[in-house]
């Protein structure tokens, strides 16, 4: 798997690390980008041989390639992490995922997962979903923080995952967005599929899979700066990858300290992405 990408003037002068953990958002955390950097899996398009180091300095208009290397197996040891566990019962339970955390592994990435920590605080967990993930029927995008269901058990598993997909698990969100869509209600009813060029990315795209979020923009605020925030009430009708996050980016207010998909992205990295999953109905 490559990616390619260029520096743009908000980036000038960025450490290499940083820059692309930032254009990458959060698909590959800043250790495993340290990582392939010092492993020589990061090239100067300019200079394939000059070898770079992750406190390295970027400049306006240079390109660079990052090759992933081959998925090697991934740790199911059980590791211990604030994992909040919010009612359990006998054959499932909610947790609270915390943001920073993936849901599970993926490539490029080294660091411990969601599952990890779900296998040492629970002693049976499904494995319907597959053997590298136990216990998910569901996922959060890896910034995105709240509640998550685990299945205990196969046939909670097979159950919970039929109910997702004849929609009768109600998902509620709350975000807080730059700005506000021009209605206070509305439908967002577009499609979104892979982003042509930009392959871990998603876009809206008339060739896209259907999707449909719902929203109520419950309060706005005007910073200091005199800047327009808002604060939306979202329910899913679908569920596709980072679909809060492309919808309303769409709309031009995107969610605040979205890394991927803001180009204010940067100016709120210290608060993370405030996107919650707030609450889970069946």
């Amino acid at each position: 798997m490559l990616i390619t990408t260029n520096v743009t003037e908000e980036f000038a002068d960025f450490r290499l690390d940083i820059f692309l953990n930032r254009v990458t958002g959060d698909e590959i955390s800043r250790s495993s980008i340290q990582k392939l950097i010092k492993d020589g899996f990061v090239c100067l398009s300019s200079d394939e041989k000059k070898i770079l180091k992750p406190n390295y300095k970027v400049s306006i208009g240079e390109i660079f390639t990052i090759r992933i290397p081959p998925k090697r197996p991934l740790s199911l040891e059980p590791v211990k992490m604030d994992i909040q566990i919010i009612r359990e019962f006998e054959d499932f339970a909610i947790i609270n995922k915390p943001a920073g955390l993936a849901s599970h592994g993926g490539p490029g990435d080294i660091n411990p997962s969601l599952v990890n920590g779900l296998l040492y605080y629970f002693k049976e967990l499904s494995k319907e979903g597959g053997a590298i993930r136990p216990g998910i029927v569901h996922r959060l995008d890896k910034p995105t923080s709240g509640l998550m269901i685990i299945a205990k058990n196969d046939k909670a598993h097979i159950a919970l995952s039929r109910m997702f997909q004849s929609r009768e698990i109600e998902k509620i969100y709350y975000a807080w967005l730059v700005q506000s869509p021009k209605t206070n209600t509305g439908r967002i009813d577009l499609p979104i599929g892979r982003h042509p060029t930009e392959r871990i990315k998603m876009c809206v795209r008339k060739e896209g899979r259907k999707s449909v979020t719902n929203y109520k923009i419950i309060k706005t605020i005007s910073s200091n700066k005199h800047r327009m925030f808002s604060l939306a009430e979202i329910q899913l009708e679908t569920g596709r990858t980072h679909q809060i996050r492309v919808h309303f980016q769409s709309m031009g207010c995107p969610v605040v300290g979205d890394m991927l998909y803001s180009r204010s992205g940067n100016e709120f990295s210290k608060y993370g992405l405030l996107l919650f999953s707030q609450k889970l109905k069946f």
